[in-house]
Order: C-alpha cells, then structure tokens, then sequence
C-alpha cells in the first residue's frame, strides 16, 4: 500500500513525489516480495492534481522548449504505463487531474463515498492528459468522456462508477484519514486482492500474466498517444497560450490563485 503524503497540498504532485512515485515502482518491479502495488491518498484527499505552487514561472515559455515527456511528469506516466504487476488505486476523497487520469492506467480502482472526479484541463487551455484523450473515451464514450475533458465536470462516487472510472464504491470506510488504518479504504482493498488474487496457488504469477495480456496488449499504442498529447501540452505551453488562458481566468481570492490542477 502506497499513500500520497503531502497533506499540507492535498497530495498535489510536485516533481519530487512524481519522482517518488517512479523510483518506487522501479523498485517494486523488481521486488519479488511485491504482488501489486495500491495506490491511495493521506488525509481526506486522494491527489488535488498538478501541484501549482509558484504558478506563474510553471507557465512562462521555456527557452529550449518545455519537453515534458524529459521532465518528472513524463517519466513518471511512461514508469506507470510500463509497470508489468498489478496497479490498484483506492480513491479515499478528491481525485483531480493526474489523480483522475492516472486511474484508467489501473487494474482495479475503488473509491469511498466521498471521492470525486474532476479533470479541468480546459480550463486554462492545458490538454487531455495521459492518454485521456483516449481512455475516457474507450470507457465511457465520446459523450460522457466530453463531459469531464471539454466541459470539465465534477462527478461523484457513484457517476464515476457508472462511467467506469472505479469499478465499485466502498462504504464504512475509516474516515480518520490514515491510510494505513486497518478499515481505511486502501487497506481494505489489499486485503480483497490478497485473498482473491496473491494468496492463491501461483497467485502473484498470475497477475503478471494477465497484466501483459490486458494491459500490455495495449501498452505500445498508449505510450504514442501519451507522447503526442505531451507534445501538444509543449506546443501551448511553448506558444504562450496556457499562460493567457491562466491569466485571463479568475480563480476569486489571492488563497485560491493557489489552486491545484
């Protein structure tokens, strides 16, 4: 079980957690003690996103280009997208952005009640992220996957199940916001996958196995549309235009300015 833990931003990712996040599954990969990795989030949060701290140099033009797939973010998806055990997140509140994407990378997701999702790229003319472009729309269709990328709704719980972001919402979670209590919603799931997956006969074999057959099927494809959509982030970052857009939006009180995507 793997907890995001930057409470005071709401588990927000800077380049040291995406950095984190990268050197943990390269270890886990290589770990034969580890069957499957959960994710989960520390306190009521599960990720606020993109952490935007320093807001205005993130969006300034960078003189060689931005080359996001070089930076932290980038390593961090094409880590994510290449790891051949079991990915689980247990969604315990808010996933925003990266926290809503990187769910569709997963091989089970649950979420508690009180999760959300929210994926607000549009709003200052970012892109669909890490292959959302494409996941939203295989899993829930144009329509709905439209709803979350160009119109940039907010759904609870039980609509990110229908859609099928999560595959079941747990209820009675612990809501201390420790993720390692024995009832939170993290462990709780480690629980169902060891007693359903990794205590059987060959159990964590056999996740791997089927990993590759489901996931890494599509894991080529995946990575060039990561890439592309990375390059087109480049484009409007390196053209000015995210650093319009944010500049033109109203975000209400200088705290709020400090809002993460």
């Amino acid at each position: 079980l793997v907890a995001l833990w930057r409470p005071r931003v709401k588990n927000a990712f800077n380049d040291d957690l995406y950095m984190d996040v990268v050197h943990l599954l390269r270890l886990a990969k290589h770990d034969d003690t580890v069957g499957a990795v959960v994710f989960t989030g520390q306190g009521d949060f599960f990720s606020s996103g993109a952490d935007l701290k320093g807001m205005a140099e993130k969006l300034v033009p960078e003189e060689d280009g931005r080359q996001t797939l070089r930076k932290p973010t980038g390593k961090f998806m094409m880590e994510m997208l290449a790891f051949p055990k079991v990915l689980a997140a247990a969604v315990n509140g808010p996933a925003v952005g990266i926290g809503t994407t990187l769910l569709m990378h997963c091989d089970l997701a649950f979420c508690s009640d009180k999760a959300t999702f929210w994926a607000p790229f549009s709003r200052i003319a970012l892109v669909p992220e890490f292959c959302s472009s494409c996941t939203f729309y295989e899993t829930m269709g144009l329509a709905k996957a439209n709803e979350l990328l160009l119109l940039g709704k907010k759904i609870p719980a039980q609509t990110a199940v229908q859609w099928g972001i999560c595959s079941q919402v747990l209820t009675g979670c612990d809501e201390s916001g420790d993720p390692f209590h024995p009832n939170s919603i993290g462990s709780r799931m480690c629980r169902e996958i060891d007693a359903r997956l990794l205590s059987l006969p060959l159990g964590d074999k056999t996740g791997r196995v089927f990993v590759e057959l489901v996931r890494g099927s599509h894991r080529k494809r995946l990575v060039d549309i990561c890439k592309q959509e990375l390059l087109k982030l480049d484009e409007r970052f390196d053209s000015g235009q995210v650093l319009e857009a944010a500049s033109q939006l109203s975000f209400g009180s200088s705290e709020k300015k400090r809002s993460k995507l």
